[in-house]
């Protein structure tokens, strides 16, 4: 069995790329990047996983994003900044349950600790971490239009992002993609939730980590969970 594990995320964005029916050359146009280049990640990947077809390949690391939704990097003044649901093998069971309270309770606590005035700087190289989220862990909200919003603590790449689902019914209604703040630390993301639903957002996942600071570290994983009345 091919091991995908190798694979650099930026192989990974190609591959996915891929295996939405983009082209080497659409799919630098969409990543800003040559149509050489492109087929340098996809000759290296083949390398690194012993797959001898780069659509095959596609179609694998997409397997492995089964129910995750991602934002693919766009660069450039109207860029087409993509995202997607893949109904491949999840990887959301380590994330959930009790990994998930334990998940949870963690941000609560960064949420506690960021709070206090005067904090250094983060180190560039330690993940980002989650400083603050609407709706926060446990909040019940009202149902109808909902602008969702993750605050990290530090200024994250542009135009890179990963809201994560679990599966359909647990994830709101979001059609457009995110916008980011000027000071690059938070993204908005315009939903719409009904009232009676439980609902449950990752940002950044074991397999899709595309929330990245400026220094192109991944933050760290968090799910939240909040319901609508």
């Amino acid at each position: 069995m091919s091991d995908l594990s190798r694979l650099s995320d930026a192989e990974r964005r190609t591959l996915l790329l891929l295996a939405q029916g983009h082209t080497a050359k659409s799919a630098a146009d969409l990543l800003g990047a040559s149509e050489a280049a492109v087929n340098e990640r996809l000759r290296e990947a083949r390398r690194k996983t012993g797959v001898g077809s780069s659509r095959e390949l596609a179609r694998l690391v997409a397997q492995e994003s089964r129910d995750e939704k991602i934002g693919v990097v766009g660069h450039g003044g109207g860029a087409a900044i993509e995202a997607r649901v893949f109904n491949l093998r999840a990887r959301w069971p380590v994330l959930l349950g009790v990994s998930a309270l334990v998940i949870l309770a963690s941000v609560v606590g960064a949420f506690t600790a960021l709070a206090v005035s005067g904090q250094a700087a983060p180190d560039p190289a330690t993940p980002p971490r989650v400083v603050a989220t609407y709706p926060k862990p446990g909040d019940v909200v009202p149902a109808g239009p909902l602008t969702l919003k993750v605050t990290f603590d530090r200024p994250m790449q542009p135009k890179s992002f990963a809201f994560v689902m679990r599966d359909r019914e647990s994830y709101p209604n979001c059609p457009a993609p995110p916008t980011q703040s000027p000071d690059g630390k938070s993204y908005s993301l315009n939903c719409t939730v009904q009232a009676g639903r439980t609902y449950l957002v990752g940002f950044n996942s074991p397999s899709n980590r595309f929330f990245k600071s400026l220094a192109d570290v991944p933050a760290a994983p968090v799910v939240v969970s909040f319901s609508a009345k």
